[in-house]
């Protein structure tokens, strides 16, 4: 299976530009992606993300923001913005790929060390202050030298299709690095719900709507 980290620049998988533009925001296929795996659908596209500034200039991003090349000037490729705002672009199958626009999330994480404080009592890593998007973002802590196992969230605004009869829900998922496409455990919450947030006793976290009211 094909790892989400591995994604190659947008504009080495779309086709012809097409002279139009976007809001700034984050924008990614994470919902067409997951529901054309759902229908075992043979053209899904790889997982497509890009990044829209101010003022129109744009760039791919990977699931965890980083940009996978500059910032461009020119239109983005493939883009179509049919009847609705539906937008798609040409994905990695030579099909459209719908794009939705992220809404931002802050999320703080504590993740318990593998080892106690000298008096016995647990340690934990934090860490506060990131930022992620409900169109499949993804955040990291611990791993490495932290101490700490590495864990990472992932929010989705899950939006059904209408023949489904569950309710679209805003979620969240704990994964580990080296299972990235497994999700340890998740929560639901409504889709407009402004805080979501889980306690799995080793690790702990929530994330909050940006410009939500305290």
């Amino acid at each position: 299976m094909r790892k989400l980290f591995l994604l190659a620049p947008l504009a080495l998988l779309l086709g012809a530009a097409a002279p139009a533009s976007l809001p700034a925001g984050t924008y990614t296929n994470e919902e067409d992606r997951y529901f054309a795996g759902e229908r075992g659908d043979p053209a899904q596209a790889d997982w497509l993300g890009i990044e829209v500034q101010q003022d129109g200039q744009w760039r791919s991003v990977d699931v965890f923001g980083k940009p996978l090349g500059e910032w461009r000037n020119a239109a983005i490729p493939g883009l179509n913005i049919a009847d609705g705002g539906k937008l798609t672009v040409t994905g990695s199958k030579g099909k459209p790929t719908e794009l939705r626009r992220g809404d931002p999330f802050t999320c703080w994480i504590s993740v318990k060390r593998h080892a106690a404080k000298p008096d016995g009592s647990p340690d934990w890593l934090f860490q506060r202050g990131m930022l992620l998007h409900d169109q499949g973002g993804r955040i990291a802590v611990g791993g490495g030298t932290s101490g700490a196992p590495g864990v990472i969230f992932r929010v989705r605004d899950v939006v059904w299709p209408a023949t489904s009869t569950n309710k679209p829900s805003l979620v969240l998922y704990v994964h580990r690095p080296d299972e990235p496409d497994k999700a340890v455990s998740y929560v639901w919450a409504d889709p407009k719900a402004d805080l979501i947030g889980i306690n799995l006793r080793w690790v702990q976290g929530s994330c909050s709507r940006e410009g939500a009211k305290p």
